[in-house]
């Protein structure tokens, strides 16, 4: 018996949250069928849990009901740039092209830096490393195609600067390829001379690419790439001659690079934050990037004295090339919804369906403008489910089974994902080439954690706490994230409550500002997760909400680390990082911040000595009568586990935090956050270290602003226990009631 995890029906949406009256895109693949039913549903419970609450869906009518004929839609993963075409570029014959060039997988394969030309059968050029890692230069005539190699392997992450030119009167090639002096000893030096047809001149039908070559086009119209780069590449250059080996190079610096035969002068430290970049040669040239390759990286000129590229951005003037970059999948829209009138806030998805083949695709509906709004709003953590979007770190980790203290059982999904490598990566996976994504998007198939009926985690975890309150006939509406960073406070403004999942994990600075301004106004937040507001994160300023940056500096819990000078965000040039790290820790935002993790089994809480005799917190307890809250859930069987959040006035806590109820029953596996431990000692797990725990608090500001906190990623995954009837659903019902009311907080 074969286990078939094939997903043969692939989509994702243009828009992630929407109102009643918008129109919503969907862009739909196809595998082996050549139709599919479409119905939009809402999600009420994203995932069947035996032991918790069901699975759920309610279907709705909109006027996209109904077949709908598909296809299969491509995906073009790897990033390169772009020069548009130009007469001037049809002109040329001789040249010489000059780069520093960083490759990080020299030997993977035939890579290029440069190239211009029309297909195989028609004169073009490619600077590329050949499949050794040797700097190499192609030249076609249209009917016979010559390549000149140096012969010798560049250096894998080390710096060389490239020229290589041909001579269109003799034919002549020159390849240079000199290793930086700082390497002492790098055998990687090469100048060699070679011969290729005379007289070619190279008007193309094609731009001219950096970092990929073009091979032809796809019946979409769209470009078919080739040759992608790994690695970095500072300054280019292009000149219409035979340039003496440095004469260009020691041009690079200057700004703007003027002679008469140079052609094109790129300068990649310029407008960091966008995905263009400029030519200084006066000749504007100027260039795009495509999908989304890595910028504010140190660069060949970069000397470890300036950490910060917006104070010199000159040490920043590379761009690091991947061939697994992915920021937008280019889908044809398949399907148009139109969402329709008074439709309920809440999570829906498209459900398409094609034989025994089935795709989700997740969205949100807030309330419609000047509509009536609930007084609670549940906020959907969307920076965090594009943040953990496809990961693969179950397949890619080392140490996958030593951390999670068992022996791994792939998902179909999981399987899956390791064989479409072309669906992007999570900020938690490296590139081929080592280095970390830094940069997540959500305009590609999301099959994993923003994906219902995937696993309990980001996306689905969150619709045990949805599904919870609509048992309990609680009224609300949806917020996400992205409305508070666009929209600031007045996102927020007209609810009483703010009711998180259980990991709102990934925040940027204006929804910070946002939610502090929200508690100075008076309202309240029930944080029902861990580890939550952690990382600081930007999104793209040209493509608002769609893509994601992080930088993880320093420390923290990371399956990866930025390199040294590479902190600030190239987004917004914030430092990125922790938020501990630059002097606001959760603790100061809601009350607790991350101690410690473990991935085996979760633990309980205890109920605080005296706190039933506390005034001020004995309701929270109506009608609990037992000690031990949460022994039970559907992630690791407790309702404290994961990762947990504690106390530390030190960090921000308020002083008169009221301690509910604190964790136990953390094994061995449960560790110290890297962000917490200054030196290393015997006493790091669970079963050693009094920090290792998650603190249940509650506490009130004096503008009437509330917060309660589990500090837990699975409390959430214990409310559906036993039909709803249980301690965790009673505890959290008891202070949803009261954040709920107008009435002061106790």
């Amino acid at each position: 018996m074969t286990f078939d995890y094939k997903r043969r029906v692939l989509g994702y949406a243009d828009q992630i949250s929407v109102q009643p009256g918008d129109q919503i895109g969907f862009k739909i693949s196809l595998e082996e069928h050549e139709a599919f039913d479409f119905k939009a549903v809402r999600v009420v419970c994203g995932v069947e849990t035996p032991a918790g609450a069901p699975y759920k869906e309610v279907e709705i009518e909109t006027d996209a009901d109904g077949s709908h004929a598909g296809r299969f839609q491509r995906i073009d993963a790897g990033s390169y740039a772009v020069v548009p075409r130009a007469p001037a570029l049809d002109w040329l014959t001789s040249f010489t092209f000059q780069a520093y060039v960083m490759p990080t997988l020299p030997g993977d394969g035939r890579q290029a830096l440069m190239s211009r030309g029309s297909g195989p059968k028609k004169p073009g050029f490619a600077v590329v490393l050949d499949g050794d890692g040797a700097l190499s230069l192609m030249v076609g005539n249209g009917e016979e195609l010559v390549t000149v190699s140096t012969g010798v392997p560049m250096l894998a992450w080390k710096w060389a600067f490239v020229s290589a030119s041909y001579d269109a009167e003799t034919g002549e090639v020159e390849l240079w390829q000199e290793p930086d002096e700082r390497y002492v000893g790098a055998d990687s030096f090469a100048h060699v001379y070679g011969q290729a047809p005379k007289g070619i001149s190279f008007a193309a039908e094609h731009d001219l690419h950096i970092a990929a070559w073009q091979v032809g086009w796809h019946e979409d119209g769209r470009p078919r790439m080739a040759g992608l780069f790994n690695g970095r590449i500072d300054s280019p250059r292009l000149a219409s001659k035979v340039v003496i080996c440095h004469e260009m190079s020691k041009m690079a610096r200057a700004n703007p690079v003027k002679a008469e035969w140079i052609v094109g002068a790129w300068d990649f430290s310029q407008d960091i934050p966008t995905s263009t970049f400029p030519d200084v040669s006066g000749n504007n040239f100027h260039g795009r990037l495509v999908n989304l390759p890595t910028r504010a990286v140190s660069g060949y000129h970069w000397d470890s004295s300036c950490h910060d590229w917006t104070v010199n951005p000159g040490h920043y003037g590379a761009v690091h090339f991947h061939d697994d970059d992915l920021y937008d999948a280019g889908w044809e829209t398949t399907v148009t919804m139109t969402v329709p009138d008074g439709l309920k806030s809440g999570i829906y998805a498209a459900r398409c369906m094609a034989g025994k083949d089935e795709c989700y695709i997740p969205f949100y509906v807030r309330p419609a403008p000047g509509a009536k709004k609930a007084k609670i709003a549940f906020l959907g953590s969307t920076a965090t489910y594009m943040a953990y979007s496809n990961n693969h770190w179950q397949t890619d980790e080392e140490k996958a089974e030593v951390k999670r203290g068992r022996i791994v059982a792939y998902t179909g999904d999981e399987l899956f994902l390791n064989e479409r490598r072309d669906l992007g990566l999570s900020t938690y996976d490296t590139h081929r080439d080592g280095s970390g994504a830094i940069y997540s998007s959500r305009l590609r198939p999301i099959v994993l954690n923003f994906n219902v009926k995937s696993i309990i985690w980001s996306f689905n975890a969150d619709t045990h706490v949805t599904d919870w309150m609509e048992a309990q006939d609680f009224d609300f509406d949806v917020v996400t994230d992205e409305e508070i960073h666009y929209e600031g406070v007045s996102a927020l403004a007209d609810y009483n409550v703010i009711v998180t999942g259980a990991h709102p994990e990934y925040w940027t600075t204006e929804m910070w500002d946002a939610l502090t301004a929200y508690f100075d106004g008076g309202g309240r937040m029930m944080y029902l997760g861990g580890n939550g507001f952690y990382w600081r994160i930007a999104y793209h300023p040209e493509h608002p909400g769609t893509a994601i940056e992080i930088r993880r500096a320093e420390s923290g819990a990371r399956f990866w680390a930025s390199l040294p000078g590479e902190y600030h965000q190239s987004f917004n040039g914030e430092l990125g990082g922790l938020w501990k790290r630059i002097g606001r820790p959760p603790q100061s935002l809601v009350g607790i911040g991350t101690f410690a993790t473990g991935f085996d089994r979760c633990g309980w809480f205890v109920k605080e000595p005296g706190v039933e005799d506390n005034p001020r917190a004995a309701w929270v307890f109506d009608g609990i009568d037992e000690e031990i809250i949460g022994d039970f859930g559907v992630l690791g069987n407790g309702a404290a586990g994961i990762e947990l959040d504690g106390v530390d006035e030190s960090l921000g806590s308020p002083p008169d935090t009221i301690v509910l109820a604190r964790s136990e029953g953390h094994s061995a596996y449960y560790m110290q956050s890297p962000d917490e431990i200054v030196f290393n000692h015997a006493a790091v797990t669970g079963d050693a270290n009094p920090r290792v725990r998650a603190d249940m608090i509650y506490y009130t500001l004096p503008s009437g602003a509330g917060v309660f906190a589990t500090g837990s990623i699975s409390w959430s995954a214990s409310l559906g226990h036993n039909g709803y009837d249980n301690n965790v659903s009673r505890l959290t019902g008891n202070v949803l009631k009261a954040f709920e009311r107008d009435d002061p907080l106790p």
